[in-house]
């Protein structure tokens, strides 16, 4: 007598294939896969499962040795409301290769905007420094002077700029050993007599050796200096 499934219907013989209903899909798998990959599947894998683990010991390690700070890292965030001709900058200590600057400023009268630098509280005043300006187009320029000119005439209309650039600190030309000159660029808007002038200025001071640790922006004819003053050290 045939087994029944339950009503009345005898079971009838019959093959698990794709067939809806008759779980067709698995007997199929099971069956291609054959007994090489069965066996894979219940066979120990703690060798893979060691080696997954060290390349995430290894990548864990490499994430974590990534710079954790950003490629410029700011070191002076400074604002001056007037009372006096220099805006100083005081007891820097980066020993990176590049600064960058950006110095949003004005004066209380028709004045010229000049910069120098200096190391342990001294700014040095001496015939070292060397600049090329142009301003819209035309250009002037010293070597050996005792400062650098930033903006070779007077300030006009409400006597605003703004000053942006960078500076070679302490990267060496050569790849090796110290800056042989600390030298740089800025760029400068000028709010000259009611209309806008460009200013590029190229600037060196002939010091490879000396610690910056003071930089002076200041208005050549004495007049106050106001404004905000950030700069940046490189990350190396």
């Amino acid at each position: 007598m045939p087994f029944s499934g339950g009503g009345n219907t005898p079971l009838t013989n019959h093959v698990h294939d794709n067939n809806p209903g008759e779980g067709g899909a698995l007997s199929t798998t099971l069956t291609l896969m054959g007994p090489d990959v069965l066996y894979s599947l219940i066979t120990d894998n703690t060798a893979q499962v060691n080696a997954n683990t060290a390349n995430i010991a290894t990548n864990t390690a490499a994430i974590a040795a990534l710079p954790t700070s950003t490629a410029w890292n700011r070191i002076v965030n400074q604002t001056q409301t007037g009372g006096s001709a220099n805006f100083n900058v005081t007891g820097l200590t980066s020993t990176k290769k590049y600064l960058m600057f950006s110095f949003a400023g004005s004066f209380g009268g028709f004045d010229k905007l000049r910069l120098r630098f200096g190391s342990g509280g001294s700014i040095d005043t001496g015939n070292n420094y060397n600049w090329r300006s142009g301003k819209n187009g035309t250009y002037s320029g010293s070597f050996g002077a005792d400062t650098i000119e930033i903006m070779t005439a007077n300030s006009g209309g409400n006597n605003d700029y703004f000053v942006s650039g960078f500076m070679q600190l302490n990267a060496a030309s050569d790849g090796s050993g110290t800056a042989d000159t600390r030298i740089g660029n800025l760029t400068t808007t000028q709010n000259d007599s009611g209309a806008f002038a460009n200013i590029q200025t190229s600037f060196e001071w002939d010091d490879s050796a000396t610690p910056v640790t003071d930089i002076r922006f200041y208005a050549n004819g004495g007049n106050d200096i106001r404004g905000t003053l950030n700069i940046w050290e490189s990350q190396d």
